[in-house]
C-alpha cells in the first residue's frame, strides 16, 4: 500500500523507520486496521451474497430436488457460516412460499434430520404466505399444533408466537388464546401474535372480544397491524347502517392511544362506496395546520394544565421514588440538581447542551463543539430568554470564549460523565412550567413508556409542543431551528365541523414514526 515510501529494497524501510519513526508507526497501525477491516467485510459479505443467490434461486425453483436440496445444505455447512442447528431454520427463512418450505421438509424427513422448534416455527409462518388454506392445509396446522402439545407441557414465547400467526388461519383459531396466556407467564405477547388474533376476532364476527384484545395490545405498548383496521373496516361494511359509527370508533381509537395508520388502510377509506356516506379525499397539510383540499385548520395542539400537573408529578415520581429513569446518578447529584433547577427556574427554554454540540458530527474540535452550542444559546439570548444548558463534567476542558459566553448567559449544570442527559432535561422542562420548551434531537421514547398508557399520550402530546431542535448553523453563526407542528399529528375532527375528519397516513404502522406532521393525509366527509 505504501510501496511509493518504502520502495522495494528493505533497507529503505529501515531508513524511514529509523528518520521517522511515529509516521512510521501511524502508516503501520493504518495498514493492519484497513486489512483487519478488508477481512471483516469479507466475511460478513460472504455469507450475505450466498444467501442472497440462493433466495433468487429458490424464488425461480420453488420446489428444488432432493438431490439439489443436499447440494444447497452441504454447501452452506462446508463453509463453516451455518451448523447442524441452525442450518435448516435458516434456509427455510430463505422460502417464499409454503410449498417451497413444505419441499424442504420432507427433504430433511427423508433424511431422517430431526426438526427442532425453530425450523418447525420457520414452517408454521409460511402458512401465512398463501391467501387460501386448503382444508388439508388447516389440518396440517392442527397436526403440528396437536403433536407440540402432546411433546410440551409449556411451550417458550416464540413458538406460540409461530403457532399463533398459524393457527389463526383455521377455525381451531380460539386455541391461541391458550398461547397467548402462555406467552404472558414470562414476557408480553408480541404486535403480530396480538394482530393475527384481533384480525380474526373481526372477520368471525367476535368484535366485543376483538376490541377487548385491541385495548390490551395498546396497553402494553404494541402497535396492531394493518389486517386488524382492514378486518374491522370488512367487519363493518356488513352492515351499512352503523359503518359510520363503527368506522368513528376506530378512528377515536387511534388518536386516544397515540396510533397512526398506513396508507394500505387509507387507500381502503378512500375506496369506500358512496352508499356509506363517507367521501374520501387524499391531501396534504400545510405546515400552519391548513387542509389543501377542504382549507379547514387542524385542532392546535394543547396539553390542559391538569394533564401537565398529573404528567410533572408521575414523572418527578418516576424519578426520586422508583428510580427507574435516573439509575444512571447518585442520590448526591440529583439532590445538587433538584436545588440547582429550584433556585434558577423558571426558563424559557432547557438545551441539552451535547446533543447540540455533537449534531455535527462528533469528530470535531472542544472548540467547535463550543461554538456549536454557544450558537443556540445565543439565538435565545438574543430574543430576552431565560436558558438553561445541561451538559457533563468533560465540558470544562472546552476552553474556549464561547464556553465563557455560555456560562455568562445561561444557566449551566454540568453532570457526571456517567449520567444521563435526557432525564435531567425532562426534569428541568417539567419543573419549569407548562410554557417551557426543550432543545434536543432524541425521541425521548423509553421516558415515554415508563410512564404508563395514559400519561404517555400525554407526554407525547407535550413532547410534541415543546421540543425544538437544531437543523443547522450557517457560516455566519445563523440558527436555523426545526419548530414544532403545533396541531394535532393523529386522526381528528376539525373544531368547527365534527364531521370532518384528518387522518394522517404513515407506510407501515409496525413502525414507530417519529412524532411530525406525516407527508399524506386523508379528509374525510361523513353525511
Amino acid at each position: 500500500m505504501f510501496s511509493f515510501l518504502f520502495g522495494k529494497v528493505p533497507q529503505r524501510k529501515m531508513i524511514f523507520r529509523y528518520r521517522f519513526p511515529q509516521l512510521a508507526q501511524i502508516i503501520l497501525e493504518t495498514t493492519r486496521y484497513y486489512s483487519s477491516a478488508h477481512r471483516k467485510l469479507q466475511m460478513v459479505r460472504q455469507p450475505y451474497d450466498q444467501l442472497k443467490d440462493l433466495k433468487e434461486k429458490l424464488s425461480k425453483n420453488s420446489t428444488p430436488s432432493s438431490v439439489e436440496w443436499n447440494e444447497i445444505r452441504k454447501s452452506l455447512i462446508d463453509e463453516r457460516r451455518f451448523t447442524s442447528s441452525n442450518i435448516d431454520s435458516t434456509i427455510l427463512g430463505l422460502c417464499e412460499t409454503l410449498e417451497s418450505g413444505k419441499s424442504y421438509l420432507n427433504f430433511l424427513r427423508s433424511k431422517e434430520v430431526r426438526l427442532n422448534l425453530a425450523v418447525i416455527g420457520r414452517l408454521l409462518r409460511l402458512y401465512r404466505c398463501k391467501s387460501n388454506l386448503s382444508e388439508q392445509e388447516q389440518q396440517e396446522i392442527l397436526d403440528i399444533y396437536t403433536e407440540m402439545r402432546e411433546n410440551h407441557s409449556v411451550l417458550d414465547a416464540n413458538t406460540c408466537e409461530h403457532l399463533v400467526v398459524a393457527l389463526t388461519l383455521t377455525n381451531r383459531w380460539r386455541l391461541s388464546f391458550e398461547l397467548l396466556d402462555m406467552i404472558k407467564l414470562t414476557g408480553i405477547p408480541n404486535s403480530v401474535a396480538y394482530s393475527c388474533i384481533i384480525a380474526k376476532c373481526f372477520n368471525d364476527g367476535e368484535p366485543e372480544t376483538g376490541w377487548k384484545m385491541l385495548e390490551e395490545l395498546a396497553t402494553n405498548k404494541r402497535y396492531p397491524s394493518d389486517d386488524v383496521f382492514m378486518a374491522w373496516i370488512d367487519y363493518s361494511m356488513k352492515d351499512g347502517k352503523t359503518f359510520q359509527s363503527n368506522l368513528l370508533k376506530m378512528l377515536a381509537f387511534t388518536n386516544d392511544k397515540g396510533l397512526f395508520v398506513s396508507k394500505q388502510v387509507g387507500n381502503a377509506l378512500l375506496q369506500l362506496p358512496v352508499t356509506v356516506g363517507i367521501h374520501g379525499m387524499e391531501c396534504r397539510i400545510t405546515d400552519k395546520g391548513k387542509c389543501s383540499h377542504c382549507k379547514s385548520s387542524l385542532a392546535s395542539i394543547a396539553v390542559p394544565e391538569e394533564s401537565f400537573r398529573a404528567l410533572k408529578d408521575a414523572f418527578l415520581q418516576s424519578v426520586i421514588v422508583k428510580k427507574e429513569i435516573f439509575n444512571k446518578t447518585t442520590p448526591e447529584e440529583l439532590k445538587r440538581f433538584q436545588h440547582f433547577v429550584k433556585q434558577t427556574k423558571p426558563y424559557d427554554v432547557v438545551i441539552d447542551g451535547l446533543n447540540v454540540a455533537f449534531s455535527t458530527g462528533n469528530q470535531k474540535s472542544p472548540a467547535t463543539y463550543a461554538m456549536q452550542l454557544a450558537s443556540v444559546v445565543r439565538h435565545y439570548v438574543q430574543r430576552n430568554k431565560r436558558v438553561m444548558v445541561i451538559g457533563r463534567q468533560h465540558m470544562n476542558r472546552w476552553k474556549s470564549k464561547d464556553m465563557k459566553y455560555i456560562r455568562e448567559k445561561s444557566y449551566l449544570f454540568l453532570t457526571e460523565d456517567l449520567s444521563q442527559d435526557d432525564p435531567f432535561l425532562l426534569y428541568a422542562a417539567l419543573e419549569s412550567g407548562p410554557d417551557t420548551d426543550f432543545f434536543s434531537r432524541d425521541l425521548m421514547r423509553k421516558h415515554s413508556f415508563l410512564l404508563g398508557e395514559e400519561l404517555s399520550t400525554v407526554f407525547k402530546r407535550w413532547q410534541q409542543q415543546h421540543q425544538y431542535s437544531l437543523l443547522s448553523v450557517t457560516p455566519e453563526g445563523r440558527v436555523l431551528v426545526k419548530a414544532p407542528f403545533q396541531f394535532e399529528l393523529f386522526a381528528h375532527s376539525v373544531p368547527d365541523d365534527p364531521k370532518r375528519w384528518h387522518v394522517p397516513l404513515v407506510d407501515d404502522s409496525f413502525r414507530v414514526p417519529k412524532m411530525e406532521k406525516q407527508a399524506k393525509w386523508v379528509c374525510l366527509k361523513f353525511d
